[in-house]
């Protein structure tokens, strides 16, 4: 019985011995496994970044050939206008130009009619000193018309053949700007075939967020040229703001919301869509008032795209300032403001990752060329920057 009860010992002992070797084997080779798959994991989350971040900058280069087309598209057609308006100026220098031209041949005609009579003859036909005198005078203002017929033929020629030149110019100025519209064309079309065959490398789900992203950057970009435009309107009509700002803008704010959520200048985006280059400042407010930041006329009050509710408010001499993701105004478009007056309330409409006020300051005009640093125009409490 106990060789039996030993027995059945040592064939335990041996099967243990045959089989921790094999289970810390497995075990070893499954966590090897599962290393490898959290590197790999990794590998392919830091490709599809780097993916994504080859994207947007494709996005911002087709914004950029966009912009130049339009731009090119916009001085062939000013050119085009100037041709117009010189070739108008041809047809009527060449009119008055005929115009002299017939003068001057009927006055040859007659004096041809007349026979060959000289300035002499009629000087040596003179009765007296009297008449002598009178006849020269006379002839004298005759060949001064004569010339002055004469130079005024030959002006118009010459102005005739300026604004010709400046035509075949402008001309020339035409074909160099097709050709470089048709370059920038060329090289937009590969950059969006480049961005459409990344994009068509994404999994379903990362081009659902690339096209979300997509439509934000339009919404966005649509937004800026809303603004531009709305207010070139409204100063074009007379509808600005008639009086002047000097000094700083007042905080918009009570001095004790004074925490910076995001930088005027270069970021990393907080959300999809939101812009990286980012021409404001974020403050970290939940739904507190909005305070004008000088006397000003308020030209924008409404939903602007990615911006959501929107405010905008001409100071005179150029400045202006801007106030997104409200969640309602206390202003229209039209009123004149006074410093400290209440405006509006913050908010997190439009594109945000959540409340806050986006303040915006535009110098000389409101292109994204004159955007400026908010901080540097304004006077503010001690910071915090989160």
């Amino acid at each position: 019985m106990i060789k039996k009860v030993i027995s059945i010992i040592l064939i335990f002992i041996l099967i243990y011995i045959m089989t921790v070797p094999s289970i810390a084997s497995n075990i070893s080779e499954l966590q090897e496994k599962k290393e490898q798959a959290e590197n790999k994991k990794d590998e392919v989350t830091e490709e599809k970044e780097s993916v994504l971040d080859e994207i947007s900058e494709l996005s911002e280069q087709i914004s950029k050939y966009e912009d130049e087309i339009e731009k090119l598209n916009e001085k062939i057609k000013a050119l085009g206008d100037s041709i117009s308006e010189k070739e108008n100026e041809i047809e009527r220098l060449e009119k008055e130009t005929k115009e002299r031209e017939d003068l001057l041949i009927k006055r040859l005609v007659a004096m041809y009619e007349r026979g060959q009579t000289t300035y002499l003859d009629v000087l040596l036909s003179s009765e007296d000193i009297t008449s002598f005198l009178s006849n020269y005078y006379r002839i004298e203002e005759i060949a001064e018309a004569d010339q002055y017929v004469i130079d005024s033929i030959i002006e118009k020629q010459n102005e005739s053949e300026n604004v010709k030149q400046g035509i075949e110019q402008e001309r020339n100025e035409i074909n160099i700007a097709k050709e470089e519209v048709e370059n920038k064309n060329a090289q937009l079309e590969i950059v969006k075939q480049t961005k459409e065959a990344k994009v068509d490398n994404l999994s379903k789900e990362e081009k659902e967020l690339q096209k979300t992203i997509d439509e934000f950057e339009e919404a966005i970009e649509k937004a800026q040229k809303e603004i531009q435009q709305e207010t070139e309107n409204v100063v074009n009509s007379g509808g600005g703001y008639d009086g002047t700002f000097e000094g700083l803008f007042s905080w918009p704010l009570d001095y004790s919301h004074n925490i910076i959520t995001s930088i005027y200048g270069h970021r990393d985006a907080p959300t999809i869509g939101a812009s990286e280059n980012h021409g404001a400042v974020d403050i970290g407010v939940s739904y507190v008032s909005l305070y004008a930041p000088a006397d000003g006329k308020v030209i924008i009050a409404r939903w602007l795209s990615g911006y959501g509710n929107y405010i905008m408010i001409d100071h005179g001499n150029g400045y202006y300032t801007g106030f997104g993701h409200l969640s309602g105004y206390n202003v229209s478009q039209g009123q004149t403001v006074t410093r400290g007056q209440k405006i509006a309330t913050s908010g997190d409409t439009g594109i945000t990752t959540g409340p806050h006020l986006h303040y915006e300051v535009y110098i000389g005009g409101t292109d994204n060329s004159y955007r400026v640093d908010p901080l540097q125009y304004t006077s503010h409490p001690n910071l915090i920057y989160y």
